[in-house]
């Protein structure tokens, strides 16, 4: 998902402002990684191939969910700060982000793992480490298993934790807006501060990371293999990532202030050469990443190439999901294109697009007789949409709709 952040619900700004594109969004994002995977398991990534280099870099997609969980899920915390009004209880919060990630999760889990065998649990790959979203933590789990991209959802959990954790430091002393114990004013550069803050701590991190296994191996102690392998583990981890929920989170801290200032953008925000000129800014850095950076068709980097890769999956995010944001709402090009009825519905079944796919792709591999890395691209991705859109409706209807009627109830 989505997975990353996974409300199918119309998002609101606080002045009552949809987002309705953001479902559409999460399709794109969902849909991407799709593409990524089918492209390096069929194996055209490796191929000569005009789009080779673009179908490699198509996991993009999982920093669009990062920095659409940062804006949507923050957002509300940011509202209620600048409105005056209490946070919300933090076991509904807790509720809801533990009925929308697990249920779906563990219904997928379960059939892919003891039902289609695609794969199935091998060693060193633990059962409750896996049900529980452990296993990134540990060197030998993180790749692999039965929804090999699952790491991404612990990424997501560990965010769920930490967020209302970060609300409360950077909330403390604000109190409500309206007993003046901090006005609007100073908590948004609080806000700001803050996210700057934490954004630059994550660089920094991977920064010295990256610098620290360089050294290792230009020492000899450790080889290139286990610099990547590391890194590879580390970056999985939150604080290796929060960078890029930390950009989702500015968005939103934006968004707040713009609808109760009532502040006028520049109107070439609300046209559509402003979403044009952003696009166009996420297609160049897309461009640049796939074919300027020498980086392997397989997703194994050297951790100077992931860090640089990781922060410019970042920046494509961001201005793909401005014009969202800032735009005029309910009209233009984003409204035109992310919320039509297809993209809407392929954002309601997000979730299930993302958790299900590889499942899809290891059964057409053994229903075929193909080799991995030698299988027909296009066939191999017409069946696996196929089938993916098919149990990703199922988990939505059976599993992730009807878990959904809880998150109101204590």
């Amino acid at each position: 998902m989505s997975t990353p952040v996974l409300e199918p619900e119309v998002e609101r700004r606080s002045a009552g402002v949809y987002f309705p594109a953001m479902d559409g969004y999460r399709a794109l994002a969902a849909l991407s990684v799709l593409l990524a995977h089918v492209a390096l398991f069929s194996g055209v990534v490796n191929r000569n191939h005009t789009l080779a280099p673009y179908l490699a870099r198509a996991d993009v997609g999982v920093s669009i969910f990062f920095l659409l969980s940062g804006f949507l899920l923050y957002r509300p915390f940011v509202a209620a700060r600048l409105g005056g009004r209490p946070p919300g209880r933090l076991g509904s919060y807790a509720r809801r982000r533990a009925l929308r990630i697990l249920p779906a999760y563990w219904f997928a889990l379960t059939i892919v793992a003891f039902v289609l065998h695609a794969p199935g649990f091998h060693a060193p790959h633990s059962i409750i480490a896996h049900y529980l979203l452990l296993h990134p933590y540990d060197v030998d789990q993180v790749t692999g298993g039965p929804i090999q991209q699952s790491w991404t959802l612990a990424t997501e959990v560990a965010f769920y934790v930490f967020l209302p954790v970060w609300a409360w430091l950077v909330g403390r002393g604000s109190g409500l807006v309206s007993r003046g114990k901090r006005t609007a004013d100073k908590q948004i550069r609080v806000e700001v501060v803050a996210l700057v803050a934490l954004w630059v701590g994550a660089m920094v991190l991977k920064t010295y990371l990256a610098a620290r296994l360089g050294h290792q191996v230009a020492s000899g102690q450790i080889d290139q293999a286990t610099a990547n392998e590391k890194f590879g583990l580390w970056g999985a981890w939150l604080p290796f990532r929060i960078d890029e929920f930390a950009l989702g989170m500015g968005m939103a801290v934006a968004s707040e202030w713009i609808a109760l200032r009532g502040i006028r953008l520049p109107s070439w925000t609300s046209k559509a050469t402003g979403t044009l000129a952003c696009w166009a800014v996420a297609a160049a850095l897309f461009w640049f990443t796939s074919t300027q950076l020498d980086l392997a068709p397989v997703p194994i980097f050297t951790p100077r190439q992931a860090l640089v890769t990781r922060m410019l999956y970042a920046f494509i995010a961001l201005f793909l999901l401005l014009p969202a944001v800032f735009g005029p709402s309910g009209r233009g090009i984003v409204h035109s294109f992310f919320s039509n009825r297809l993209m809407l519905w392929l954002g309601l079944i997000s979730y299930g697009i993302y958790i299900w796919h590889e499942a899809w792709q290891d059964k057409y591999l053994t229903w075929t007789g193909d080799k991995p890395f030698l299988s027909p691209f296009w066939q191999m991705l017409g069946a696996t949409l196929a089938l993916t859109l098919v149990s990703a409706t199922v988990s939505w209807y059976l599993i992730e709709k009807p878990a959904l009627r809880f998150k109101g109830r204590r």
